[in-house]
């Protein structure tokens, strides 16, 4: 290689780790399991029905907004989850306040069960719309504090990370919360079209 045969002084040499880093094992790790056990959760919500057969058609139709609220939270908690492992492609060390960043982030993915709780029982109300969406924007928001934190002065990433990659990473994280605080707004309209547009993201 051409850079083997240049003189010490020419190598591009990587700067040494802050003091403090820690490896990032423990945090994907972690991750893992809270997302398994978050996701897990949502279903104990869908109960089997009781009652006679007969009505089985109806109570199962009756049941929509639990399924609706269960397959909307399950999927976005997906892409959550495939965000922050995404991120870790690129982020290779970690230290006190960014496992406290996670933390905070975890945090926010725990609510989630609640948040789709309220919005299965009652889904035409705007406050329980502004409430999901606003567990939502915080798990964004926590998610765009790590991507900053991780790559201010190439702080957690390494120091040839291309700039563009680095902004197109905070852009796409910040692009759900946006879509989910017009969702909040038109809740005052329809709480139907919220719904639609969690739907949509």
């Amino acid at each position: 290689k051409q850079e083997d045969i240049l003189p010490m002084s020419q190598k591009r040499t990587k700067p040494p780790a802050p003091v403090g880093s820690m490896s990032t094992h423990r945090i994907e790790a972690l991750a893992d399991g809270v997302f398994a056990i978050v996701m897990t959760l949502l279903v104990f919500d869908l109960r089997v029905p009781e009652g006679p057969a007969a009505e089985l058609p109806a109570t199962l139709i009756a049941l929509w907004p639990k399924f609706l609220g269960y397959a909307i939270s399950f999927v976005l908690l997906g892409i959550y989850w495939v965000g922050h492992r995404n991120q870790f492609n690129f982020i290779k060390r970690a230290d006190q306040n960014f496992h406290w960043l996670n933390i905070l982030f975890f945090g926010a993915v725990c609510l989630v069960p609640f948040s789709t709780g309220l919005v299965s029982r009652y889904p035409g109300e705007w406050l329980v719309i502004a409430i999901y969406g606003a567990n939502l924007i915080l798990i964004g928001v926590c998610l765009f504090l790590l991507w900053t934190y991780a790559t201010y002065r190439y702080h957690l990433v390494d120091p040839d990370l291309p700039q563009p990659v680095m902004r197109l990473a905070r852009q796409r994280t910040l692009l759900a919360p946006a879509f989910y605080v017009v969702a909040i707004l038109v809740g005052l309209i329809n709480p139907t079209f919220s719904l639609i547009i969690f739907a949509l993201v």
